[in-house]
């Protein structure tokens, strides 16, 4: 027997029922059906009947208490759901942040103001160039691009300074019956090749597995991804969502469609390729519990299983050593903005729904969600649990990643600068430095340092000695550029250094050495990023996986 006497075999009703059902309901009974999966089939005075859609659904029904009158297979709400409320869930997907609050979408590249600046400031470059003689034109061009670099150049300085000492809140063990329900967000498009990977990493998480709730969020177009998860029998804490199709097709907005089916107090959000250490939902459980309700995420260390591969991946494990090891606990600590990863960010569900989730059309949902978590007065910490990743080892595959994420730090920095002075009072004076260094600072710097490095290179290699008669302009010009390229080179090798020791990884001098040649890359990305954002600001570039003989070695 189940709750209300009831029979155990229920009888099966229908998607077309379902769907009737569902069409009736009020909006925050049909919020919860979607979350929990039971559906209020009859509600009269003192008496509620309901239908639950899967096995997960039918112990939650008995838990509370719950009437059944029939039950119902989760492919069959999910059909029941597309008839009744498929525009309407897509439609919010898409455009909840742009209705909710529209001067923090990307839906817009340029506010009619800032479309002005542009122009101005184009024409203003075309009539000095016109005007200035050459060296003047080199000085001022060097002056504008060195505000770039030092901003870049100030964020690897702090990280080399002694850190701020804050308070750590006192954690405490939670027992299984007290901690919260969780809900992990797996968004997946075409990734077959690391699929048994990854669920073999998410069924090893240590949390109560009737306390998660874990959602692949596939594709409607994905076809081959839908069947290679259908032809796999999952654990009952896991839910397959189908996207339906639409633009722009972004994460974010696959990941604010899953968010509609979340019944977790707390949230995070892996990728195709990421092996979490099994402990981090319970540690970030426990640092929720122990911090105040201001703090409405925690950032995980995200880090390679394949760091030394080849040159590439040994590159991109000294940034996001640097990244992720350094710069982010040292924001965190001065209790600055947050340029979120896209991956092993937990939240606090309310704050996060509070703030409007993520914005589908920018293409770093992560960084720009950092900022608008600090904007709207929450805070961010980072948690000492790592979730290991596949660093590419393919060029080709590394350059679409990084223009990518070029092109959506310029696209966050002009969303967040169409108030600038609502910005500056909301993130207060460093908030905004911060804001500004981590976005148009990484983007600009990235852009310019090819000309930065030519000019050195034409100041102390093609002409080695300034002639007698050189002016002002000239000297200036040579020193502002050779401080910028040693400052910054110097800066970035020392606190690489720093962040592979505390990875324990020693011997890498090669790859701290090339330093320059991987920002030369990295001005590739940043060039091709502003031809994408020009032409075709929301397409995603996919990144592959399974590409790492580590990677296929598992396989």
């Amino acid at each position: 027997m189940i709750a209300g006497g009831f029979p155990e075999v229920l009888p099966r009703v229908s998607a077309a029922s379902l769907a009737e059902a569902l069409r009736r309901l009020p909006r925050d009974e049909f919020d919860q059906a979607l979350r929990d999966k039971i559906v209020p089939l009859v509600n009269l005075p003192g008496l509620s009947l309901h239908v639950a859609c899967g096995a997960a659904a039918r112990k939650l029904a008995d838990d509370e208490g719950l009437k059944l009158v029939g039950e119902a297979e989760l492919a069959d709400f999910h059909q029941a759901l597309r008839a009744s409320h498929g525009t309407l869930l897509l439609r919010d997907a898409t455009f909840g942040l742009v209705r909710a609050d529209p001067d923090k979408s990307a839906r817009r590249r340029l506010t009619g103001a800032q479309g002005f600046a542009s122009l101005a400031i184009l024409g203003l470059a075309a009539g000095l160039w016109l005007l200035l003689p050459e060296k003047a034109l080199w000085l001022i061009g060097s002056l504008v691009a060195a505000l770039f670099f030092l901003a870049v150049i100030a964020l690897r300085l702090l990280c080399l300074l002694p850190q701020p000492v804050r308070p750590r809140p006192l954690l405490r063990p939670i027992e299984d019956g007290e901690l919260p329900a969780y809900s992990v967000l797996v968004p997946l498009f075409r990734e077959i090749s690391v699929l048994n990977q990854l669920l073999t990493a998410l069924v090893h998480i240590d949390y109560p597995a009737e306390k998660l709730d874990i959602k692949l969020i596939l594709e409607e177009s994905d076809i081959a991804m839908r069947r290679a998860v259908a032809a796999i029998e999952l654990p009952a804490q896991f839910e397959v969502i189908v996207v339906p199709g639409g633009r722009p097709q972004t994460k974010p907005r696959a990941l604010n469609y899953g968010l509609r089916f979340a019944r977790g107090e707390l949230l995070t959000i892996y990728d195709a390729e990421d092996i979490p250490e099994p402990g981090q939902l319970r540690l970030a459980a426990e640092t929720f519990a122990a911090s105040s309700s201001g703090v409405a995420c925690l950032q995980a260390e995200l880090a390679f299983y394949n760091p030394n591969e080849n040159w590439l991946t040994r590159q991109f494990t000294i940034e996001y050593a640097t990244l992720f090891g350094l710069l982010l606990p040292t924001l965190a600590g001065y209790g600055l903005p947050l340029p979120l990863g896209g991956t092993s960010n937990h939240f606090r569900v309310a704050a996060l729904r509070r703030v409007g989730a993520w914005d589908p059309f920018n293409v770093t949902e992560d960084a720009d969600l950092g900022l608008r978590l600090a904007r709207a007065g929450y805070g961010t910490l980072t948690i000492d649990s790592r979730t290991y990743e596949e660093a590419t080892v393919r060029p080709g595959n590394w350059l679409q990643q990084r223009a990518r994420w070029l092109k959506g730090f310029l696209i966050t920095w002009l969303v967040h600068m169409r108030a600038p002075r609502r910005l500056a009072a909301e993130l207060g004076p460093s908030g905004f430095w911060a804001s500004q260094a981590l976005t148009i600072g990484i983007f600009g710097s990235a852009l310019l340092h090819p000309l930065c490095m030519g000019a050195t290179v034409a100041l102390f290699i093609v002409e080695p000695t300034l002639p007698a008669d050189a002016g002002f302009p000239t000297i200036a010009l040579a020193g502002l550029n050779l401080m910028v390229l040693v400052t910054g080179y110097g800066a970035t090798m020392l606190a690489g250094v720093k962040a592979l020791r505390r990875l324990r990884i020693r011997g890498w001098i090669l790859p701290i050495l090339s330093t320059p040649l991987y920002w030369l890359l990295i001005s590739v990305a940043a060039w091709l990023a502003l031809w994408q954002f020009l032409t075709d600001p929301y397409y995603w570039n996919k990144t592959e996986h399974g590409l790492s003989s580590l990677q296929k070695r598992r396989g």
